[in-house]
Parts: structure tokens; sequence; C-alpha cells
């Protein structure tokens, strides 16, 4: 049991409340107070939601970022997978002569029709080469690229 003094100017805009409602005095007091703790305790969650609010917003802005940095990432790789399918030259061994790629230079490292080893073509030996060097240059200076952005993602 609660017992309160209140002006009488709160306690007339209780009773108009009671007579309005149908309810007893006591009845639209207890109402009235828990509605009001109700109302400051919903303020409370809403505070906190208005807070978890402006943190998501602030991981979604990082998330956005990233993935931004991703996008760029895969565009450089898609750009070095295209270049490494294309044509470089020929062979050099002198039995084949048949196209070489990219990949066949960095990845496998052989002639994919006779099997020659293609080394010497990033380093020759003295003599001529029979691959395009503006088209391996490019081709390395996009392999560089992919070496860069993967170093800058590895360092955040």
């Amino acid at each position: 049991m609660v017992y309160a003094r209140v002006p009488s100017d709160l306690k007339d805009l209780v009773d108009a409340y009671s007579i309005r409602v149908g309810k007893t005095l006591t009845a639209a007091v207890v109402d009235l107070l828990r509605d009001g703790l109700g109302a400051e305790s919903y303020e409370r969650t809403i505070a906190k939601q208005q807070a978890s609010i402006v943190r998501l917003r602030e991981e979604k802005s990082k998330v956005d970022a990233e993935l931004e940095t991703v996008k760029a990432q895969l565009a450089t790789l898609g750009t070095l997978a295209e270049r490494a399918g294309s044509p470089l030259g020929t062979c050099p061994s002198k039995t084949c002569g048949r196209p070489i790629t990219g990949h066949d230079v960095l990845v496998t490292g052989r002639c994919p029709t006779c099997g020659y080893q293609l080394s010497q073509i990033i380093a020759p030996e003295v003599g001529g080469s029979t691959v395009d060097n503006r088209e391996l240059f490019m081709f390395l200076g996009a392999l560089g690229a992919v070496v860069a952005v993967a170093y800058l993602a590895g360092k955040k």
C-alpha cells in the first residue's frame, strides 16, 4: 500500500481521468503509475536500440568499404586471369613453335604442347626470344598489381 500527498491540481487531473475511464480513484492511480513506469522503461529500451542502430550503421560502413576493396581486388584478378589466357608468343623450342600464354609461363612453366621449360622467356639467355616482350611486360605488370593488392589486403 502506498500513501502519498499530491498537489490538488494533480489530484483533480486524476479524479477527472478516473471519471472519464469509469474507474475508482485507486484503480485510476494504479493505471497511471503502471503506464508511467512502462513509458520510462520503454525510453531506456529505445535509447539502447538507438545506440545499437548507430553501432550497426558504423559496422555497415566498414563492411561496405571492405566490400568495395574486395570488388577492386576481384576486378584486378579478373584482369590478370584475362591476360593470363592471352597469347604471349610462341614456344621457343625449335621443334614446336606453338602459341604460349601467361598461364604457361608463370603457372605451369612449360609449353603445353611439347613441355619445353619456359623460364628462359622471363630471363632469356643471349639470343632472340619468340615472345612479344610488350605482351610479356604487360602481363608481368598485371601480376605485379595483383601482388600489390594482395599485400595491401593482408595489411588490414
